[in-house]
């Protein structure tokens, strides 16, 4: 390798001269052998230039070079370049070659990097999986956003409760430099799941504080939030649909280079259809089902789904998808889903949590996907208990609550209201509140 004309690249590099940068170091690589730093840093430099294409031949050649030690960060760079050409199986693959260097040290890079091109293969749960894995890495220094990737993909997969959490736990993160971002994003998580004062206020903190001005499918959700906060008579009337109720416009995922950006979403819509009764062999055939014909069932109708959310939405789609998923799903069940019916039960859910917990068991298998801190500080608000008992079970298709009482070692008995999400067919806890209207027994 010629030094001299490496040393001439570097000095372009740093100066920004990436043309001349990129020239300097091919010209080093062309002098002799170890070429794979020259190689490398011409890479870089042409991604710089964004000549994706020429950078992916480059980086290949600096490959070529065994006793250049740092192959992790190459197979990183070339994954990178890779899924800037839309070649998302090869960005694939290149990062998984640099996970599986040992010496590679930002593993998390690589890790994010494999997230995004997954995610546009529509490898939605995978990339997820990738997204956690790169928070958790401990040299990532800006974890957040990772998270906020994470809540796209549940918000991808129809899991808007994780999403909440994964944008909670972004915003945790002072270092985050996308948290006017992430609030939008938790604003359109809130209004998923009806959660419309938070919504609203988690908009307007993304603006005001953090000057993030809401993409077009915020601005929806926000309006659309604070209609429903508005008492029913104020509420604009238009052919006879209350504007505060009907579903809002559909956007498409968003197209922008970077999967860093606000998701496009829409709400679930308050299910207020009439649904064909369920009975009673109904209600035996989905109970009797293996998990495997739950989870097939359920994706099923999640692809069906998001076919149909492609055209907009309006009265005639809604009811479109209602008769397809009833069809999908056998009539009943479909029934089932919309009364909130699900397996596990939210009542074997939550008697599953707190046995678990009495007996000082672990309970996370019962929570939905959030870190075990967030979990441990949820039922920190539990006493030790000696016995319970579900006074109540408040049903939708996506979110309930159940009531409980909780007989503590000493004192009095205690109430309290554990809220679930949908998870699959099946239901997980998402909170543990005290209902402080209870007084306990009395004397």
């Amino acid at each position: 390798m010629d030094q001299a004309r490496f040393e001439e690249g570097q000095a372009a590099y740093a100066a920004k001269d990436y043309r001349a940068a990129a020239k300097a170091f091919l010209s080093a690589a062309d002098r002799g052998e170890g070429s794979g730093v020259a190689h490398h840093m011409a890479g870089n430099a042409l991604v710089r230039l964004r000549r994706f294409a020429d950078a992916v031949t480059v980086y290949r050649q600096a490959l070529n070079d065994e006793s250049y030690d740092k192959r992790g960060a190459i197979y990183a760079n070339l994954g990178a370049a890779q899924s800037a050409l839309g070649e998302y199986a090869e960005a694939v693959k290149s990062y998984d070659e640099a996970l599986e260097d040992l010496e590679y040290t930002s593993q998390y890079r690589a890790l994010q990097g494999k997230a995004g091109a997954l995610f546009e293969m529509g490898r939605i749960e995978d990339a997820a999986v990738a997204y956690r894995q790169a928070a958790l890495d401990s040299d990532n220094p800006d974890p957040g956003k990772a998270l906020n990737n994470l809540g796209l993909c549940f918000m991808a997969l129809d899991r808007p409760t994780d999403a909440v959490e994964a944008y909670r736990a972004a915003l945790g993160f002072d270092t985050y430099t996308g948290r006017g971002r992430a609030l939008a994003n938790l604003g359109i998580a809130y209004h998923a799941i009806g959660r419309y004062q938070d919504a609203v206020k988690a908009f307007e903190k993304a603006n005001s504080m953090h000057g993030h001005e809401l993409p077009e499918a915020a601005r929806i959700a926000y309006l659309e939030s604070q209609e429903r906060l508005r008492p029913v008579s104020d509420r604009q009337i238009v052919e006879g649909w209350s504007t505060g109720e009907m579903p809002p416009a559909v956007a498409s995922p968003a197209d922008s280079g970077s999967i860093d950006d606000v998701a496009d979403s829409e709400s679930s819509p308050d299910a207020t259809t009439s649904m064909p009764h369920a009975s009673s062999e109904d209600v035996q055939a989905f109970f009797n089902m293996t998990d495997d014909e739950m989870r097939e069932r359920d994706r099923e109708a999640r692809r069906t789904e998001r076919r149909l959310r492609k055209g907009d939405r309006n009265p005639w789609t809604t009811i479109a998808m209602i008769v397809v998923a009833a069809a999908l799903l056998g009539g009943g069940v479909a029934a089932l889903f919309m009364a909130g019916i699900g397996y596990p039960t939210q009542r074997m859910t939550v008697s599953g949590m707190l046995e678990a917990h009495a007996s000082g068991e672990p309970v996370a298998v019962h929570w939905v996907a959030v870190p075990t801190s967030d979990v441990d500080r949820e039922m920190a608000k539990l006493p030790p208990m000696t016995d319970f008992v579900i006074e109540s079970v408040e049903r939708s298709p996506r979110t309930s609550h159940v009531a409980v009482t909780i007989t503590p070692e000493s004192g009095a008995p205690l109430s309290y209201e554990i809220t679930l999400a949908r998870e699959g067919v099946g239901w997980k806890v998402t909170g543990v509140e005290n209902d402080w209207r209870s007084t306990g027994g009395g004397s």
